[in-house]
């Protein structure tokens, strides 16, 4: 048998609408108000709980709240600019809190310090494409004239174009006279670089092996090293420093689009001079550019530790890059391959003791992040003759037709003591002289008991080349 469900009366409204109500009411726009409030948002409303009989289930705090969410926004709310009105407000320059302004003095001052920070080649400048440097370089003087700048196209390639009247350093003949003459009064011969020098040969009758190393392709393989790397290191050979060097790179460097790359000296084969030569040379050269002293073998280099060290230090400096690029270039046998060979302690580029091994440019990697160039030797024209470039060791001796005419510039250049010394000969008249003593002492002699001179003459410039017959060019006294 189930239970009796119990019933109860609702709750009747003893008395009429409150004043809450009537309000309601009247903004709501209803008609008639209920004795029995049957709206939620009724203040009036009586629980069905019984347990809250006592009191509403909303108080009038809560219905105010819900009746506020159903009243639509006023208009200057949907559409605020109904209710600005137009009015200016003053600039500050707070606004403008990241940045910094200065007058044109201070302006200058640092222009003059930036340029000899950048001229010197132990700064480095970091984070130079973050400041505007097109504003901070005065650009105005060397800015090229554009014709269309000064006149219209109508007056310049149209039909109409007029006949302009050229520019004259003078209004009249004794003006033109007179700066010519003030020309002829500051002219200096020996600065004149359109100068033909009077040759007692032609160049017709000159070996077309003196022009190796200055080929439009050997040039083209040093400018994309130069192109690719981040540091560019010029091998010098240190019996011969400001022989070997290269001022056409070295002035190339110096330029503005060149500016974020970095130039070392190095002076190889050490180990061929005395001590205080390469010290000496370290101490001019380096102040200019860095300079380091390197004896390359694979077995016991020397530097080996400090041009690692310094190429990590240009890692670090160029953090913002994947990996840096190292570039080698110099003359022909000064030993570009034989310190990258030093470096990986094994060999890796293709190196010999004669001009001209490298063919190509050669990519080599010596660390996670450091990449190694080897670029072939090129030659700077800087007027050399013929016996300088030999005892240079540009050319390869064995294509010389006439080695025994060369061997008087190494005669001149080494003690004869340590010719005496190396050989084994008391003493000689001339260079024939010599070459006749020397080619009978090693018995090479065609038929008839008559000296092989030339023979003699290539292994003798091959002993100067390699190192056997010990020479350098004494350092200006500091």
């Amino acid at each position: 048998m189930g239970r009796a469900h119990r019933k109860t009366a609702k709750p009747i409204m003893s008395t009429g609408p409150s004043t809450a109500q009537k309000q309601i009411a009247k903004t709501r726009g209803t008609r008639q108000l209920r004795d029995k409030p049957r709206s939620v948002d009724d203040m009036s409303r009586t629980n069905k709980d019984a347990r809250l009989a006592s009191g509403g289930m909303r108080d009038r705090a809560t219905v105010k709240r819900l009746l506020m969410y159903r009243e639509k926004a006023p208009v200057h709310r949907h559409n605020p600019e109904s209710a600005m009105k137009q009015a200016k407000v003053a600039p500050n320059r707070q606004w403008f809190g990241n940045t910094r302004v200065i007058g044109q003095k201070e302006l200058a001052n640092f222009r003059e310090e930036l340029q000899n920070k950048i001229n010197d080649p132990y700064t480095v400048l970091l984070k130079g494409k973050k400041l505007p440097l097109s504003l901070l370089q005065d650009t105005a003087k060397a800015r090229p004239v554009k014709m269309l700048d000064v006149n219209p196209f109508e007056e310049t390639f149209s039909k109409k174009r007029k006949q302009k009247r050229p520019k004259l350093a003078g209004s009249d003949l004794a003006d033109l006279l007179k700066k010519v003459g003030e020309k002829m009064e500051s002219y200096d011969e020996s600065k004149d670089t359109s100068m033909v020098s009077a040759i007692e040969y032609s160049e017709a009758a000159r070996e077309n092996i003196f022009n190796k190393g200055q080929s439009k392709r050997i040039w083209a393989e040093l400018h994309k090293v130069i192109d690719s790397s981040d540091v560019i290191i010029q091998v010098l050979d240190v019996r011969d420093p400001m022989g070997t060097r290269c001022p056409y790179v070295e002035a190339m460097m110096k330029r503005p689009n060149a500016r974020h790359k970095h130039l070392v000296l190095i002076l190889n084969k050490c180990d061929l001079v005395p001590t205080w030569v390469t010290a000496r040379w370290i101490k001019i050269l380096s102040a200019e550019y860095p300079t380091l002293a390197f004896h390359a073998s694979i077995n016991n280099p020397f530097g080996k530790g400090a041009l690692i060290q310094l190429l990590r230090q240009f890692g670090v400096l160029h953090s913002d890059k994947k990996h840096l690029s190292v570039g080698f270039f110099g003359y022909p046998n000064v030993g570009k391959s034989s310190i990258i060979n030093a470096l990986r302690k094994k060999r890796v580029c293709k190196a010999a003791p004669l001009p001209g091994e490298t063919k190509v440019w050669q990519y080599v990697t010596l660390f996670r992040g450091i990449y190694l160039i080897d670029c072939p030797g090129t030659v700077y024209d800087a007027g050399d003759d013929d016996m300088t470039t030999v005892v240079k060791g540009v050319v390869r001796v064995e294509n010389l037709e006439m080695p025994s005419q060369y061997v008087q510039g190494m005669l001149d250049i080494v003690k004869k003591q340590y010719v005496q010394r190396h050989y084994g000969l008391p003493d000689w008249i001339d260079q024939y002289d010599f070459l006749d003593r020397l080619a009978r002492k090693y018995g090479k002699l065609h038929k008839g008991n008559e000296a092989d001179i030339e023979t003699t003459a290539r292994m003798v410039l091959n002993d100067l080349i390699r190192g056997k017959l010990p020479f350098f060019q004494e350092p200006p006294p500091p």
